[in-house]
């Protein structure tokens, strides 16, 4: 189980980190917002908490004259997590979030070694997976998991899904999935705002594991990342639709198949606390390690 929406769940709580370089200056001057935040995920019972990093880049950090201080806040971010998540009483992998946008599109060849630079940061920091993350380019998303992928950490690609059930940048799902496991990407997870799509998106799964079986003897976990609703925004709480309305839909995913399941726009801690519930009912069994949890097993 992954963690929900960072930015919906700060502003549930009045903290916005919605402008460039507002993430650093969090952590430099209210770290202990962040350690409070990576808490609460982890009272929810999350298996996989992810840190706040994909704004640690020294490109968002210009926004704010900190460009020079990355490799500190990504640190000091990391560590906070790892803080949290020793404090659990299960195991809890900490993932490195790898792509942004808060920062404007580069070139490809730059936009490649600003990803290794930052995955180089996230691995030395202390972090156990990478979340790779395109924000709506298909180009960006290819060059976080090549670039994650090169640190031999396991890599998890987010790929983002429109209201028809189609991939937000019109790609096919199914040539978009071998290219994401071609280049290194474990686990493969949807960011759906319905319950309809991320059941669409699972069937064609299907038929792409049965295609990477034949051609590799491996497929990439699936998983989904489900918005509070369909009218959810990233980055800002759902109040119209509660937690335990959005815990049916949950469930049917994990009926579905879905192997990692998440919070996508909208949802925050309260959407957490109630899936792992329900999910522990379901699936009592707990990863034995970390290293269990980080390979995408609930």
């Amino acid at each position: 189980m992954l963690d929900s929406d960072t930015g919906a769940a700060f502003r549930a709580r009045g903290v916005a980190i919605d402008t460039p370089g507002a993430l650093g200056l969090l952590l430099r001057e209210r770290p202990l917002e962040v350690l409070d935040h990576y808490r609460a995920e982890v009272a929810c019972s999350v298996d996989v908490l992810c840190a706040l990093t994909a704004d640690t880049t020294p490109r968002a950090l210009a926004e704010v004259g900190m460009q020079h201080r990355a490799a500190m806040l990504t640190g000091i971010s990391v560590e906070l997590a790892l803080e949290a998540a020793r404090a659990s009483v299960k195991p809890v992998a900490v993932a490195g979030v790898l792509g942004s946008d808060m920062v404007s599109p580069v070139a490809a060849d730059r936009l490649h070694e600003e990803f290794r630079e930052h995955a180089a940061r996230l691995a030395a920091a202390g972090c156990e997976l990478l979340v790779a993350r395109g924000q709506g380019s298909r180009l960006g998303l290819m060059a976080a998991v090549v670039a994650a992928a090169e640190t031999d950490l396991p890599t998890w690609a987010v790929v983002e899904c429109a209201q028809n059930g189609e991939l937000a940048d019109g790609g096919n799902v199914v040539e978009v999935v071998e290219a994401l496991e071609d280049a290194g990407a474990g686990a493969v997870l949807f960011e759906v705002p319905s319950v309809r799509s991320g059941l669409e998106q699972l069937e064609r799964l299907a038929r792409v594991a049965e295609g990477a079986l034949r051609r590799t003897g491996s497929l990439a976990v699936s998983g989904m990342l489900l918005a509070a609703s369909d009218q959810s925004v990233r980055g800002f709480p759902d109040p119209d639709v509660d937690a335990e309305h959005w815990l049916e839909h949950a469930l049917d995913l994990d009926a579905s198949g879905a192997r990692i399941i998440g919070g996508g726009a909208g949802t925050t801690e309260a959407h957490t606390a109630t899936l792992a519930r329900a999910l522990g009912s379901l699936h009592p069994s707990l990863p034995a390690s970390a290293d269990s949890a980080a390979q995408g097993v609930k």
